[in-house]
């Protein structure tokens, strides 16, 4: 009977909850809210992975077939059941299961990543990206990994993008440059025929849709700490809170958004709507007790022109990747890959799958890059810092005085191009949903100094609520 009482006891457990879970909405949740249903029994976390897995397999490759998931984790249930029996409930992100780009590594959960290609396939890395590790301690389930264009974007000089912008908004990036091989093309939840642009469109087209309630993407450019980066490794790292405290005005709070970028309307960049919802949102700044400053960004254009970032990423992406490659094992049969050259070679024997669409101009350049030593990869480091740091946003934020930065989200307009400097600087940066133009969403960003992710938040989540331009997507099929 000692044996037999705890599966009856378990049996009758289950069966209650699975009536309770059946209230529980979904949709638009948050964090807390599921925490809260696992703490008072209302949902399992074995119930809440289960149930991103159905939406995953209705929406991904069944519906509107959004392709957002590469893959998911075989062993991702099994990994829910131990929590619902042996957890830790004070953890940060108890039950809660979250998707990765397909560029981050992990061990023993039956994910391999592999960054979008099909020459990655069969790979075993030796551990959990660190991040993985953060993860998996703070409590989260990693449901698998999300799509994303391959090799972050760095693979064609000859992009299949047009900046410029054609109504309705974002007609001008074609689709396949939102794809990989390994996971397809990546739709938009809002508009099926709309683009999603950027390398982490998987992440972030997941949590649009409620296929997830958290996903991880990248930054391919300098973004944080790393230990074998001298630029980072001996930068100080802040105590941060375990708790938020949510601002209740902007009083105080100066803002600097670029002096073109409230009039920016001939800009052929930007739509009627990115301009309208813009200045409408520097509105609701002064009303939040926002002090207001335009400036035009520093060396904006002659960053823009010397490259220097796209120099130093040659190397980088090459030297880097090899590093990483050489950590990796393979599984029986397959080849490995142990050089770009390796992968370039792989490219051009497959090219109907991973040379249909786009070619790799911009892998063999880097094939032909000079090392991390070599004076061309470091004066392009130091122009870069000092154009898109010193004397750019760094400049910026003395001169104005300015405790934050407010811009259009990914736009190329010189005028909002705010994330040029951040991502060679290292600073934080959130995007809050803004406005809609035929249906299609767009963002603007508030961007803060290094180590202030908590006033960042701040910021964004008062602006968020003051204006609350978040709407479920219907997943339209035209616009």
């Amino acid at each position: 009977m000692r044996i037999v009482l705890p599966f009856v006891l378990a049996s009758a457990f289950q069966a209650a909850l699975s009536r309770a879970s059946d209230t529980f909405n979904y949709t638009e949740t948050t964090i807390d809210k599921l925490q809260d249903a696992i703490v008072s029994q209302q949902l399992s976390v074995k119930k809440i992975v289960q149930h991103y897995l159905d939406v995953i397999d209705q929406l991904n490759h069944k519906g509107p077939q959004l392709n957002g998931v590469i893959e998911t984790s075989p062993t991702a249930l099994a990994q829910a059941a131990t929590q619902d029996l042996f957890g830790n409930q004070s953890t940060l992100l108890h039950g809660i299961p979250i998707l990765i780009k397909d560029n981050i590594a992990t061990t023993g959960d039956g994910l391999t990543a592999c960054a979008g290609s099909f020459a990655m396939e069969g790979n075993i890395a030796p551990r959990d990206a660190f991040l993985v590790q953060k993860l998996r301690t703070a409590g989260a389930i990693v449901l698998g990994h999300a799509n994303m264009v391959e090799w972050a974007n760095w693979r064609s000089v000859t992009d299949s993008v047009d900046w410029r912008y054609h109504p309705p908004l974002l007609t001008m990036f074609q689709t396949n440059s939102s794809r990989s091989a390994r996971g397809g093309i990546t739709k938009n939840p809002y508009v099926l025929t709309a683009p999603t642009t950027g390398s982490s469109s998987g992440p972030a087209l997941t949590v649009a849709a409620n296929m997830i309630p958290v996903a991880i993407g990248t930054e391919s450019v300098i973004a944080g700490f790393d230990p074998k980066d001298r630029a980072s490794k001996d930068a100080p790292v802040p105590e941060y809170s375990q708790t938020y405290n949510a601002l209740t005005s902007l009083k105080n709070v100066r803002v600097a958004i670029s002096k073109q970028a409230n009039t920016d309307t001939t800009n052929h960049y930007l739509s009627p709507a990115q301009v309208n919802a813009f200045n409408k949102g520097v509105e609701k700044l002064k009303e939040l007790g926002a002090d207001i400053v335009y400036a035009p960004y520093p060396n904006a254009a002659a960053l823009w022109k010397s490259e220097c970032d796209y120099v130093a990423m040659k190397t980088e992406f090459k030297v880097d990747l090899e590093e990483y490659l050489s950590t990796l094992t393979w599984k029986e049969g397959v080849t490995p890959m142990r050089t770009l050259q390796d992968i370039t070679d792989y490219n051009a024997a497959h090219p109907d799958t991973e040379l249909n669409v786009l070619d790799q101009s911009l892998m063999l350049e880097s094939l032909n890059s000079p090392n991390k030593t070599s004076s061309t990869y470091l004066d392009a480091l130091a122009l870069c810092q000092d154009l898109a740091v010193t004397n750019g946003i760094e400049k910026y934020i003395k001169d104005t005085q300015a405790d934050v930065i407010f811009a259009l989200t990914l736009t190329w307009s010189l005028a909002h191009n705010s994330p040029g400097y951040h991502s060679i600087a290292g600073w934080p940066i959130l995007s809050v949903p803004l406005g809609y133009d035929h249906s299609v969403p767009f963002g603007v960003s508030f961007v803060t100094p290094k180590y202030q992710e908590e006033k960042l938040l701040q910021y964004g989540y008062l602006f968020e609520q003051a204006t609350k331009a978040r709407v479920a997507p219907q997943f339209l099929p035209d616009n």
